[in-house]
């Protein structure tokens, strides 16, 4: 009996690592940038850039399966299920699997990331985490405007632009 005692440690910490494959645990490694949704701009023969720019045609309903998918998401954090961070990082693979990648998605991917890990650290709070989104926002409604080979569904962000009241990038 006394030799079985000194096993049940280790038969305990075996089953703590045999449980480990089940538990997610949320990962924020780089993936590379492939963009897959950008039209280059059309120049003309004097060197112009063409009014030829349009969003794709599924732009917002794509946009509308975001914020589904973000409701069904902050359902999940508010009953406990799930952190603000693995949130984000569902929501982002979301994005990526229905619309692809794209420099401004991506970039404004980022502050949200950033956003939910300072707010889950408690480093900033609801009102901060808003603000510093908005910025964001604003910084990529600024530069939409001289942007060449723009993103044809930056859904992503257009979701947030909706959420935050704001002028969708067009």
């Amino acid at each position: 009996m006394v030799d079985m005692k000194k096993y049940i440690p280790i038969l305990f910490a075996l089953a703590v690592l045999a449980g480990c494959e089940t538990i997610y645990v949320p990962s924020l490694q780089e993936v590379p940038v492939r963009p897959t949704n950008v039209k280059p701009n059309v120049k003309t023969t004097k060197g112009e850039k063409s009014a030829a720019f349009s969003l794709a045609s599924s732009h917002w309903s794509d946009v509308s399966k975001i914020r589904d998918e973000a409701t069904r998401l902050s359902y999940q954090v508010s009953q406990g299920k799930m952190t603000k961070v693995q949130a984000a990082q569902y929501l982002n693979k979301f994005r990526i699997q229905l619309v692809g990648r794209n420099v401004v998605d991506d970039s404004v991917y980022e502050v949200y990331l950033r956003s939910a890990v300072d707010s889950q650290r408690g480093e900033i709070n609801t009102e901060q985490s808003k603000l510093y989104i908005q910025n964001a926002l604003r910084g990529w409604q600024q530069r939409w405007k001289n942007m060449g080979n723009k993103p044809s569904n930056p859904a992503f962000t257009n979701f947030l632009m909706e959420v935050m009241n704001m002028t969708p990038l067009k």
